[in-house]
């Protein structure tokens, strides 16, 4: 009778193996672009963040950071909608999110500084302190001269009516539309450099190839929009204080929610499709993940860019600098976010003050 009970247990043992669901892991989502160590889980369970450099090809920089948050993927989505209120800060100069079809009156509040005022006056092709295309900096100068007298005012306009020309240009025809960089001897295209970027960021192609797919061919593949209520998308212009210089730059944000347990709660990638200096393409990834039942989920974000300040002799030592930075940098940003997203809810929209 005891071998009996034995053999019983030993079976039902051996029932609940096979039919036991094995604990997912949280980040098995980004491997094999990261992988965490011990040191990383321990760190997190200690409600610190953790940040890392990722690896990269020549051209490019890439970092990872995450941290305990005690928020879901509704919160995350409900602040990106007001990217403005998100992003406020002091290295955040001036921001707007783009109407539907985007408008010039959009752009009223960017303005270049007197820096780039003047470096716009002596652009020619190789040859530009600012990354556009020949015939962009033909059309701001011609703009000038027209104006006579007070050129900078001309100035201003000309480039807020480019700025709008690329966003319209990509909502037709995706980044193969835009016209290449041509600040340098050498031409940047950004659809090509957006398509190396994607290529890397193997974790997003392997577990949400659609979603790539999206991200890679807008607007030539089918939208998700679409075809999925979970996502949405908009595109927003920013003018943002980087290593002492103004950046301006164009994000097209892509949010996409999923109610499988091996993806995150909420996703959005946002997707460089313009910048003034140092940024030829870069993708974004922003991710509220499941964390255990019971326990707090993880706010992560990911960061590919490629840039173009890595060639010649030191090459090498500019990337190791910048990798130094972005990894200290991504940390506190990061709880920065944190602690916007567990603060409560947005503010609503007459309550944001542009910056």
């Amino acid at each position: 009778m005891g071998q009996r009970k034995l053999a019983m247990f030993l079976a039902l043992l051996a029932l609940q193996a096979l039919t036991a669901v094995p604990a997912i892991d949280p980040f098995a989502f980004f491997q094999p672009t990261v992988t965490l160590t011990d040191d990383d889980r321990r760190q997190l369970d200690r409600g610190e963040p953790i940040a890392h450099a990722l690896r990269a090809d020549d051209s490019e920089v890439a970092v990872f950071a995450a941290i305990r948050v005690d928020v879901d993927g509704d919160r995350l989505v409900a602040w990106m909608r007001r990217i403005e209120a998100l992003k406020k800060s002091a290295y955040v100069l001036a921001i707007g999110r783009f109407s539907d079809p985007p408008a010039i009156d959009d752009l009223a509040s960017l303005a270049l500084d007197d820096e780039e005022l003047s470096e716009l006056r002596g652009c020619r092709r190789g040859s530009c302190g600012l990354k556009l295309s020949a015939a962009e900096m033909a059309q701001v100068q011609r703009a000038a001269e027209e104006a006579g007298g007070d050129r900078n005012p001309a100035i201003q306009q000309a480039f807020r009516r480019l700025i709008l020309e690329r966003v319209n240009a990509y909502r037709a025809g995706g980044l193969t539309a835009l016209p290449p960089y041509e600040n340098h001897d050498d031409r940047t295209w950004p659809a090509t450099s957006f398509a190396s970027v994607l290529g890397h960021s193997v974790f997003l192609t392997e577990r949400l190839p659609r979603f790539a797919e999206h991200l890679g061919r807008y607007p030539q593949a089918a939208t998700l929009e679409e075809e999925t209520p979970e996502v949405e998308s908009f595109l927003y212009w920013s003018k943002e204080r980087v290593a002492g210089k103004a950046i301006i730059s164009v994000t097209h944000v892509n949010m996409l929610r999923s109610h499988d347990p091996r993806l995150p709660d909420a996703l959005v990638a946002g997707k460089g499709i313009f910048a003034t200096h140092y940024v030829n393409a870069s993708l974004g990834v922003t991710a509220v993940i499941r964390g255990e039942p019971g326990a707090s989920n993880y706010l992560v974000y990911l960061n590919r860019s490629d840039v173009d300040m890595l060639g010649g002799v030191f090459g090498g030592l500019v990337r190791w600098i910048m990798q130094r930075r972005l990894k200290a940098e991504a940390a506190t940003v990061l709880q920065g976010l944190r602690r916007r997203l567990e603060g409560g809810e947005p503010p609503p929209v007459e309550a944001t003050v542009s910056q």
